[in-house]
């Protein structure tokens, strides 16, 4: 039986470890923190099926640009994390090259049409339907002269993707969500298909104590070194030493450091993103509702209306911009069309590729220590084919074709 260490217990290294339990591996987890409370807990809870665009194109580039320019960016960019951005920034300029998003672009539609099937079944398997909900989802325009003919032509660009989705206006929005601001609104996007947490930490800790009843070892303790060898590898975690026959690391930015010793720096950045939560006696939602140009979508979950998203680059251990919060509960103020209380706030750290594509596969070089991060937003939405293709590379097998479009080996 093969013994695997996972670092990491957000939602990837939890759904790895699944995986592998399913392989019959001996797993044992690391983490100093609580499985599922970080980035894991603290997202839009969307299964998105819909993200089937890399960022890394001239339409987004535009719009980042404009949006930098606003008085209440919903993106911003540290100034002193400028300089950590240059490595990344080079890569996000070669991912536009037309080949080159094109074979992203057709990588990331089977992606995630995979990992949305393979994520609703995950959910299923843990038998508690109310953590999950399929509404569907909404995107709405506000303040934009969009046409009918140009939403057609989005819905149209969907569909080609393999995506259900409808081009409403703004009658057939207000009768799907009515408690939105009509003033404004110049129509949506109507996802049909799409799934949404109720509750994504309860999820993650659903899942936590399944895998430990079938017989998931957890220690936690965070990894702070990795030794490998021709057949094993060693970690140091919490001043204990452990061995295993490989490692998969699923600690998100927390990998750089772990690999730095390795002489590896791969081009994974902090994305930071925050969220709101509003008191849900306030306004009532049926289903999430993202506002595109805001860069956040509103999701009723158990705790109330979690307003979540927008981005900052920045350091990851950067206090948090006050004034981001003030912004994002003027904007949920916007959207309803009325004054929101806001009950508590929050802002997470996530790790983002320039390509938009995770980065899963073996360190090359060192066929012990296999990657899986640098999910970006798509981290609730990719976990379950995550550990699917991890469960493949710690097994050998290479088949799948989408390792050779996610390997490591791309940026090194």
């Amino acid at each position: 039986m093969q013994h695997i260490i996972v670092a990491g217990a957000g939602i990837v290294g939890l759904a790895v470890c699944n995986a592998l339990l399913e392989q019959g591996c001996r797993v044992t987890l690391l983490d100093a923190n609580a499985p599922g409370s970080g980035t894991s807990a603290g997202n839009a809870g969307l299964i998105a099926d819909y993200a089937t665009t890399p960022l890394s194109n001239p339409d987004s580039l535009r719009a980042m640009l404009r949006e930098l320019t606003r008085r209440q960016p919903a993106l911003s960019v540290e100034p002193r994390y400028l300089a950590a951005l240059g490595g990344f920034g080079r890569r996000f300029l070669q991912a536009m090259a037309s080949e080159a998003f094109n074979n992203n672009k057709q990588t990331l539609v089977d992606l995630v049409s995979r990992g949305a099937a393979l994520q609703k079944g995950l959910l299923e398997s843990l038998n508690s339907p109310g953590l999950y909900q399929q509404t569907g989802c909404l995107q709405i325009f506000r303040d934009s002269a969009i046409t009918e003919q140009q939403l057609g032509a989005l819905a149209d660009a969907k569909r080609r993707d393999g995506v259900a989705c409808e081009a409403l206006v703004p009658k057939a929005v207000l009768a799907l969500e009515p408690a939105l601001n009509v003033r404004g609104l110049t129509g949506g996007l109507w996802y049909s298909n799409t799934w949404s947490l109720r509750d994504p930490q309860g999820l993650c800790v659903r899942l936590f104590r399944q895998l430990q009843r079938r017989g998931l070892e957890y220690v936690p303790s965070q990894l702070d070194r990795l030794t490998p060898y021709e057949d094993r590898v060693q970690v140091l975690a919490g001043g204990q030493t452990l061995g295993a026959d490989a490692v998969v690391l699923c600690a998100g930015l927390g990998n750089q450091a772990l690999l730095a010793p390795l002489g590896v720096n791969l081009p994974v950045v902090s994305e930071r993103g925050y969220h709101l939560m509003l008191d849900r006696q306030q306004v009532t939602l049926n289903r999430p509702v993202g506002w595109l140009s805001r860069y956040f979508y509103a999701t009723p979950m158990d705790q109330g209306i979690r307003i979540a998203g927008t981005t900052q680059f920045a350091r990851p251990d950067a206090p948090a911009a006050q004034r981001r919060y003030r912004h994002m509960q003027e904007w949920a103020a916007s959207l309803f069309g009325q004054p929101v209380s806001v009950s508590s706030q929050w802002m997470g750290v996530r790790h983002s590729t320039p390509d938009s594509l995770p980065i899963i596969g073996q360190l090359p070089g060192h066929k012990r220590i296999t990657l899986a991060f640098g999910h970006g937003h798509l981290g609730m939405t990719l976990a379950a084919i995550t550990g699917r293709l991890v469960a493949d590379c710690v097994a050998g097998r290479q088949t799948d074709k989408l390792l050779a479009s996610l390997s490591p080996a791309r940026f090194i």
